[in-house]
C-alpha cells in the first residue's frame, strides 16, 4: 500500500473541444508523477494515449464522460510506455469504430503483445498529418523524450501540443501550471 494514496482527479477542459484527463502515481513522500491523457471531442473524437492500468476504472469513467465510446474514431498513441498504452485493449473493445494511430516503430515494438489489431491501425510519422474532420493533427518529434517511439501531436485547430512526457516532473499533486510548483521541486 502506498504511503500517499493516489488522489482522485477530474478531467478539465484545456481548449475548445479538448480535455486533459489527469491521473497521478505516488512517487515518494508528498510527490506524484502525472500520468495524463487527452480527449479531443471534435467532429471525429480522438483519445490521445490510454492511461495506466492502475487507473483503469477511473480513467475509463473520465474519458467516457467526455465522449461516447461509440463516437470515438481515433486513438493516438504517443509512445509505448505502459502509462500511455495500459488501457488500449479496453478502449478498443469499447470503441468499435476507432482506429489506432501510431508510428511504425511503436507498432513494431508492441505488436508482439498482440495489442494492435492490424485492421484497425494507421501509421503516422513525423511531418505527416491526420484529418479528423474539423482539424488536422500533426505528428511531430517532441522537444524531449524518454522513449525512442515518442511522437508529439499538434492540433492545428486548438494550437494544443501533446508533448507526451517531454515536460513531466514530480509534483505535490494535481499541478497544472509551473508557477504552482513548490520552488524545491
Amino acid at each position: 500500500m502506498p504511503t500517499n494514496p493516489m488522489p482522485a482527479t477530474e478531467a478539465s477542459r484545456i481548449a475548445p473541444d479538448t480535455w486533459l484527463v489527469p491521473n497521478l502515481l505516488p512517487a515518494g513522500p508528498d510527490a506524484f508523477i502525472p500520468v495524463n491523457s487527452m480527449v479531443i471531442a471534435g467532429a471525429e473524437p480522438v483519445v490521445v494515449d490510454c492511461g495506466a492500468p492502475v487507473h483503469r476504472a477511473a480513467w475509463l469513467d473520465q474519458v467516457f464522460s467526455i465522449v461516447d465510446p461509440a463516437d470515438v474514431r481515433w486513438v493516438f498513441l504517443s509512445h509505448d510506455d505502459v502509462d500511455h498504452v495500459g488501457n488500449l485493449e479496453q478502449v478498443l473493445d469499447a470503441c468499435p469504430a476507432a482506429t489506432v494511430v501510431a508510428n511504425f516503430f511503436l507498432c513494431e515494438r508492441i505488436q508482439s503483445t498482440g495489442a494492435l489489431p492490424l485492421q484497425r491501425l494507421r501509421w503516422l510519422e513525423p511531418g505527416q498529418a491526420l484529418d479528423v474532420g474539423d482539424r488536422r493533427l500533426h505528428a511531430v518529434r517532441p522537444p524531449l523524450y524518454d522513449s525512442p517511439t515518442t511522437r508529439a501531436l499538434y492540433d492545428d485547430a486548438s494550437s494544443v501540443l501533446w508533448a507526451a512526457d517531454a515536460f513531466a516532473c514530480p509534483t505535490p499533486g494535481a499541478v497544472f501550471r509551473v508557477e504552482d510548483l513548490p520552488p524545491g521541486m
